[in-house]
């Protein structure tokens, strides 16, 4: 076997998140479709393991601190926007020769973490003080506090966040992508604690007592 295509796109966690979910809904369906057509629901073609995944996947990318757990597909499409009409969008290419820009992958860092200080600014643009003046961070810094959501670092999972950009406009037809609370009692009974062995937490000390004796 060999890889024709290693990567064919950047995915931003937002995208990925959503992906989960539409995938998630789809098992859901078509686990629906098979007990109304044989009654019989011990039939799955999704790998326990699998599910897991997905389910503790869209756990952690939906915490109320993560900046995809706020945002929306246009908050994305206008951060981006912005990026490009104040010059920092331009090809990796011409940025690896010097010339001041983000590449593909700092932009998709600036999505997922949503940095509004100069200093996470940092961590995420590799040498952002040689490579840029203190008008572009300061561009940069105006783009993501204008278009992205800001979550409150100090936020819990799924907690309010204390500061959120605008929505767009054009929002039609958008699904809200934030679990609510039905939402996540709905994934939480996926799991039900009764399908799993638990160890008796008292056994090891009764073990012990024994050998005492």
């Amino acid at each position: 076997m060999r890889v024709v295509k290693a990567r064919a796109a950047l995915l931003s966690d937002l995208e990925v998140l959503q992906l989960l979910r539409e995938t998630e809904e789809q098992q859901k369906t078509q686990a629906r479709h098979r007990k109304e057509e044989t009654d019989d629901v011990s039939e799955n073609d999704v790998p326990p393991n699998l599910r897991t995944i997905q389910f503790e996947t869209i756990n952690a990318l939906s915490q109320g601190f993560r900046p995809c757990s706020l945002q929306k597909p246009e908050h994305v499409r206008s951060f981006l926007q912005a990026l490009d009409q104040k010059g920092h969008v331009k090809p990796d290419a011409r940025i690896l020769e010097g010339e001041p820009g983000l590449t593909k992958g700092e932009r998709l860092q600036l999505v997922n973490h949503a940095p509004a200080s100069i200093v996470e600014l940092h961590t995420l643009i590799e040498e952002l003080g040689q490579r840029m003046s203190d008008d572009q961070i300061a561009d940069i810094l105006d783009c993501v506090v204008t278009h992205l959501p800001i979550p409150d670092t100090s936020a819990t999972a799924m907690s309010v966040p204390a500061t959120t950009a605008p929505m767009p406009e054009n929002t039609e037809g958008v699904q809200d992508i934030v679990m609510d609370e039905a939402e996540i009692e709905a994934a939480q009974d996926a799991f039900p604690e009764d399908e799993f062995e638990h160890e008796d937490p008292n056994a090891g000390a009764s073990a012990q007592d024994d050998d005492d004796d």
